[in-house]
């Protein structure tokens, strides 16, 4: 259940703010390692942009609160056509949490791709999504970080028995 309007803004800009200080943190953080080494990215390449995306994001959000709609007191809190979202069940919230776990494990034995792409497969099945979509996603995800990371920007991943 969401929080009516005024709550639900305050918390909104709460977290907003938060997540803009995080940002500058990571991005100050970020700016004393080295961005490259030579061709290559350094150790500061990721967390700045990462640092810059969650700023870009927090500074939405903030804005969003702003705007028209969300100051509309009289709104209610869902649309007629609009349905609650399911309840989250405790035992779905433990199997993410242990296959996250799981993952992490697996990586030196089967490689980063592979456990990325096992894990996705499981978190969209537990997520209740189409074989299709956990199927398309378990390959795809894993596909664009190897042509990204591995030979775009020349990141060793940690490789499995079947070399991937």
């Amino acid at each position: 259940m969401s929080l009516p309007g005024p709550g639900r803004i305050l918390w909104d800009r709460v977290v907003a703010l938060l997540l803009l200080a995080f940002a500058v943190y990571i991005v100050v953080v970020a700016q004393r390692l080295t961005y490259m080494q030579g061709r290559i990215p350094g150790p500061g390449f990721a967390p700045l942009w990462i640092g810059a995306g969650l700023g870009v994001a927090a500074l939405a959000i903030l804005a969003g609160t702003w705007m028209p709609r969300f100051r509309d007191r009289t709104r209610p809190a869902l649309q007629p056509e609009e349905e609650a979202p399911p309840a989250v069940r405790p035992s779905r919230l433990l199997a993410i949490g242990a296959l996250t776990v799981t993952a992490v494990a697996l990586i030196d034995r089967v490689g980063m791709l592979t456990a990325l792409g096992l894990m996705l497969l499981a978190f969209l099945r537990i997520l209740r999504g189409s074989w299709q979509a956990a199927v398309a996603t378990a390959v795809g995800l894993p596909l664009l970080f190897y042509l990204l990371f591995a030979l775009w920007l020349k990141v060793p991943l940690p490789r499995g028995p079947w070399g991937f």
